[in-house]
């Protein structure tokens, strides 16, 4: 079969032997350019995809792809069924051709050898070689082909043939062929007339032949364009061959010629000095790089941009760990075609204690580009100037990695548009002049698989589903952490992944199980650690030791001892250092493996503060539930009753942020009182935490009042802003406090603890667990004799009695907590349980006894006001009314307890009363608007997660649905209800039941 040949120099050609093949439209001409200049490595969808169409594809794009690439093979291939030249790898193209089969390799290979034969000193051979590249050319590079590959490949093409030209002219010149070189050389300067480099051989030539007027005018004319569109003056070279020429000095090469060693005594003249390779100093791609496709599209695309007028600076930020470097390499040889001229990389060690001074970067670069090492200025200003000048008309990539800050970098900038620069560090750059900036966070779960999947056997991931996601989940999918696991993985071919789990499981060891040969977590931390101040050490260990998933400088703050502006300044600067996260103003968040770095740094150099951290969270997160509960239960006897901690806490303006701080500390006070439980509960010492640490925040009577008690009353405090069902620790540990009370025999504790546990239950729907807890806390609080929680958990044993259907039963026990409530001077405690005796009352065929009482509590608040009661009593009394067959007064008030619970924010009361409202309006035969209510009131029963409430509100709904003779509707709303019922043991069931039996088949 006859070989083919390519040309890209020139418009798109395809040979056979001495036939012209037809290269197609031009869509299908890109994606060949691809493969051909891919050098025999694979393109994938998305290079194809991004070259051919940038970000702008057309509908099925991989479909048109396909199509293209079955006409080549028609018009290529000896049989298209068994292709050999153009192959299918995954999901994208490999065009096998050789290298000499494609001018655009052709003239590079040429280069190469010219510069080999100078450096053999074989000028003549090297100017043959040059003029055969330069013949190559038949015109502007791949003319007539779209796509950005395309664009990016004719300026790399047309920088090579300057480049070409330049070094074809300088041995021309050394060869005294001064006449052609002016022709030349004009022609090149109007080509690229910012390109100093052609000025310089321009004005030499001009001086070899004797025309000094006419050189002089050539550096005038370069200046003027320098200074008009670039805004600088002329490079070093341009102005010391300028002022040779005014001095009269002999003409100097425009390339410097190689000096004579002390070995060469014979005469001769010197050899020139070899012209160096461009330089290609990238470190290599990681060939299971994985993720981050949209990012490294976007860097790509801001490194390549077209017509810009400075240099392309990205900037990437993160952790250590985080792939900061793998994602500049990999972005680096992304887009390394677009800059011909080379790439260089420092690895400016920002993180190792010593930072490289950017002295030692410059004069690296600087050589690299061919600067003879005697001649390197020492000033720094002076060095950068050097390298801007060397830079200047070149199209160079610059990778600066782990960068110490934005001094260190800045003397590295290149000056000219044709530059580009990728930096990684720590901290945010933010005073450079970056086009795009990227704090880098960790992989997603998706891309975290997927790279343990690319990096070990895909079989063992796939076999091992969920052992693989908790391994995952141990490393935070932290990059770093992905590596290791897979690295270790592939070592041991014996372990299941369910094997490692097991060892990352525990956190005292999890950190020292990542790490495999070179690659290590702790390492990477310990980098980051060594460069902070002391406070900001300070700070790192002890907001890691905080419970809760964020931090929030108040809390920061109060265990650091410093006032809070100090505080969030300390947290601000981690933050800048890439050791903490702010996902919200004045709240901070962990790694989860920095987290347990930082608390091993605490447990092994500052023991103390394991033991002070915890202690001053508690006390403060309890100082602070303290005065939140005044706001929710202003006048509530619990208030007065919790712990003292000797701390001040928060000062809250009103109930809402009282709420809202309440809501957010939530997660950390059940943490931190699980924490305690645990501790007390462990074998054989005060605390056997998850990371095998002590935990003293568990040890009782430490400094004088028991932490035990302390994290109960902090639950206690927080009660009345929850308890939330849906807060899955809630119940498990508030059980392990009522049994850490038990193991210290603290009957107090136990009585507070089991009533928390009553009022858990009952919030999550578990009315006979609740009356357990409940009747063992008012046995645990009369034998402590703690009256004001026996109040609450006599009002609670009403209440869940009430709940299961025995509302004479309830009625007792609500007037022992009236009594009490009278006893302890508790009004409003008095007035609410007033209410719930007048409920169960409403509920047990006393309904017009229960008007009168909520009509007398409605009349006592109007001297005490108190939303929570209010709305209450209002919809207490609407059922009562609604059970007397009032409907329109009964709608009057559960408009009432509509309108307080908005206006005081209570979501709950207001979801309940409308769906009772909703009752009312079906019974006066308004079913429309009833409808609406009860849609509505189910929507926020169900998002409140209120099991039994929704229930009810269901049995409302199939009513309505009933009554508008929706048959289907109602069997639905009502076959839930029962459902519901049954599952959580109510009264209601048969009730139900009977609706469901009375609605008519459908």
């Amino acid at each position: 079969m006859a070989i083919h040949r390519f040309s890209v120099l020139g418009p798109l050609g395809v040979h056979r032997g001495a036939d012209v093949l037809a290269a197609g439209p031009p869509q299908q001409q890109a994606m060949l350019a691809v493969l051909l200049l891919s050098r025999n490595k694979t393109a994938t969808a998305c290079d194809l995809l991004d070259a051919l169409w940038g970000d702008r594809p057309p509908g099925r794009p991989m479909s048109t792809i396909r199509t293209y690439a079955w006409r080549w093979r028609k018009l290529l291939e000896a049989d298209p069924a068994t292709p050999c030249l153009l192959v299918a790898r995954g999901d994208g193209y490999e065009l096998a051709v050789p290298d000499d089969c494609v001018d655009a390799l052709v003239a590079e290979r040429l280069m190469a050898d010219a510069e080999r034969a100078l450096r053999r000193g074989e000028p003549d051979t090297a100017r043959t070689l040059l003029r055969q590249a330069q013949d190559l050319w038949r015109g502007e590079p791949l003319l007539g082909v779209p796509g950005p590959f395309a664009e990016r490949q004719r300026q790399r093409l047309r920088g090579l043939r300057l480049d070409l030209l330049e070094q074809r002219i300088t041995l021309d010149l050394r060869g005294g062929r001064t006449e052609q070189c002016v022709r030349d050389l004009t022609e090149l300067v109007a080509a690229d007339p910012l390109r100093e480099r052609s000025h310089a051989l321009l004005m030499e030539a001009l001086h070899r032949e004797g025309k000094r007027a006419d050189a002089l005018a050539a550096f005038r004319h370069a200046r003027k364009l320098l200074v008009d569109e670039l805004g600088v003056e002329p490079g070093p070279e341009l102005a010391a061959l300028h002022q040779s020429i005014l001095t009269g000095a002999p003409a100097e090469p425009a390339v410097r010629e190689q000096s004579q060693s002390d070995d060469d005594h014979d005469g001769a003249s010197p050899g020139p000095r070899p012209m160096p390779p461009p330089p290609a100093q990238l470190p290599p791609a990681l060939p299971d790089f994985t993720g981050r496709e949209e990012l490294l599209a976007g860097l790509a695309g801001a490194l390549t941009e077209q017509d810009r007028s400075a240099p392309a600076i990205v900037a990437v930020s993160g952790m250590g760990g985080v792939g900061k470097t793998s994602l500049a390499v990999q972005t680096a040889h992304r887009v390394r075609h677009s800059f011909p001229d080379g790439q260089l990389y420092a690895d400016l060690r920002g993180n190792a204690g010593r930072p490289v001074p950017a002295e030692t970067v410059l004069a690296d670069f600087l050589m690299a580009l061919g600067t003879d090492p005697a001649s390197l200025p020492e000033a720094l200003a002076a060095r950068s100037a050097l390298f801007r000048s060397a830079v200047d008309g070149r199209r160079l990539l610059l990778v600066l990695d782990d960068a110490h800050d934005a001094a260190q970098v800045r003397p590295l900038l290149p000056g000219t548009p044709g530059c580009a620069v990728v930096i990684t560090s720590r901290t945010r750059l933010s005073s450079l002049p970056a086009c795009f900036q990227k704090d880098l966070d960790v992989l997603t779960p998706v891309e975290a698989l997927r790279m343990l999947a690319r990096t070990t056997d895909r079989r063992r991931v796939d076999a091992e589903p969920v052992a693989a996601r908790e391994v995952l989940d141990a490393c935070g999918h932290l990059p770093l952490a992905v590596r290791v696991v897979a690295a270790r993985l592939s070592a041991r071919p014996g372990w299941s992944i369910g094997t490692l789990g097991e060892r990352l499981r525990a956190e005292h060891r999890r950190i020292d199980e990542l790490r495999t040969g070179d690659l290590a977590v702790r390492a990477t931390f310990e980098l980051g650690y060594r460069q902070l101040t002391p406070d900001q050490a300070r700070a790192f260990r002890q907001a890691a030791l905080l419970e809760g998933p964020l931090v929030a400088v108040s809390t920061a703050a109060a265990v650091l001892g410093v006032p809070e502006p100090d505080a969030e300044g300390l947290l601000e600067s981690l933050v800048d250092l890439a050791v903490l996260q702010s996902p919200h103003p004045d709240r901070y968040r962990f790694h989860d493996l920095l987290r347990l770095f930082a608390r091993q740094k605490s447990r092994t150099e500052h023991p103390g503060e394991t033991v002070s951290v915890p202690r001053r969270q508690l006390d403060f997160l309890l100082a602070t539930a303290r005065e939140a509960f005044r706001w929710a239960v202003p006048d509530d006897p619990v208030g007065g009753a919790l712990a003292e901690t000797g701390t001040t806490g928060l000062a809250f303006a009103d109930f809402k942020s009282a709420q809202r701080w309440a809501v957010d500390e939530s997660e950390a006070a059940l943490t931190l009182a699980g924490r305690i439980a645990d501790g007390i509960l462990g074998p054989g010492r005060p605390v056997d935490r998850t990371d095998g640490a002590v935990d003293p925040a568990a040890q009782p009577g430490a400094d004088g009042g028991p932490a035990l008690g302390r994290a109960v009353d902090l639950l206690i405090a927080l009660s009345p802003f929850g308890p939330d069902p849906r807060l899955g620790e809630g119940l498990p540990t508030v059980r392990r406090l009522a049994e850490a009370a038990v193991r210290l025999q603290d009957r107090r504790t136990e009585g507070r603890a089991r009533f928390l546990l009553g009022t858990y239950h009952l919030a999550a729907g578990e009315p006979v667990r609740a009356e357990a807890q409940a009747r063992a806390a008012a046995e645990a609080c009369r034998e402590s004799e703690d009256l004001v929680v026996l109040r609450q958990a006599s009002n609670d044993l009403g209440l869940i009695t009430s709940y299961l259907g025995r509302p004479g039963e309830a009625v007792g026990h609500y007037d022992e907590a009236i009594a009490l409530a009278r006893a302890l001077g508790h009004r409003s405690g008095e007035l609410v349980t007033t209410v719930n005796a007048a409920l169960a009352r409403a509920r047990s065929g006393q309904a017009a006894e229960a008007v009168t009482a909520c009509e007398s509590v409605l009349r006592g608040l109007r001297s005490r006001p108190d939303d929570v009661v209010r709305a209450f009593t209002h919809y207490v009394l609407g059922l009562a009314l609604h059970a007397l067959r009032r409907y329109e007064e009964a709608v009057t008030a559960f408009t009432d307890c509509l309108t307080v619970s908005r206006d005081a924010g209570l979501r709950s009361h207001g979801a309940q009363a409308r769906f009772r409202m909703a009752d009312s309006l079906r019974a006066l035969g308004r079913q429309r608007p009833a409808l609406e209510h009860a849609r509505e009131s189910l929507a926020a029963l169900e998002e409140a997660g209120a099991a039994r409430d929704t229930a009810q509100c269901l049995v409302v709904l199939g009513r309505i649905w009933t009554d508008l003779g929706d048959f289907t509707a109602a069997r639905g709303c009502l076959e839930r209800a029962r459902e519901s019922s049954l599952r959580l043991g109510l009264p209601e069931t048969e009730e139900i039941a009977a609706l469901l039996d009375a609605v008519p088949a459908a």
